[in-house]
């Protein structure tokens, strides 16, 4: 038996609404850096600081583990729906949204940048980002056909091994 894994892009008229929302939300904070990731921490795109100057992919996958972690501790406390993460540093403050259907929204300011201002101007962004992700259309930008043996033989390899219960 073979797997067909698709691997999907966003159409170009979704992409080229979201870099202006994006870059609305830079110019209206001096953030460092915006980065759109969804829920699994794949950047959609990233706005601010030059992309080699940072780990922009470790960067995204700590933001979505991180807000993941807050909305598991949120359960447990019986929290309402977690929608905004804020960490503060002596040097910098990031404040990460969560954007309806699957996405996350992280901006990272420096202190001089008053963080009453930022989180409304990151709601605003956030409604329009749902608005422009609420339409997108998802077009096949890769194809992949697998069996499953050797998927799970790669698996493991990644893994370290075989699951055992």
């Amino acid at each position: 038996m073979e797997l067909d894994i698709i691997q999907y892009d966003i159409d170009p008229e979704t992409k080229r609404r979201l870099r202006m929302v994006l870059q609305n939300l830079l110019n209206k904070t001096s953030a460092s850096v915006i980065i759109l990731t969804d829920d699994a921490g794949r950047i959609i795109d990233i706005k601010g600081q030059k992309e080699e100057d940072l780990e922009t992919e470790f960067l995204a996958t700590l933001i979505s583990g991180i807000f993941g972690a807050a909305v598991e501790m949120g359960k447990i406390l019986r929290m309402e729906d977690l929608e905004v993460l804020q960490y503060e540093s002596k040097s910098m403050d990031v404040v990460i949204k969560y954007i309806r259907p699957r996405f996350l929204l992280g901006i990272i300011v420096g202190k001089g940048v008053a963080l009453g201002t930022v989180r409304l101007f990151l709601k605003e962004a956030g409604e329009e980002l749902e608005e422009v992700l609420e339409k997108a259309e998802m077009v096949p930008s890769k194809q992949i056909k697998i069996d499953i043996k050797e998927l799970e033989e790669k698996l493991n390899r990644v893994l370290g091994g075989p699951y055992e219960a």
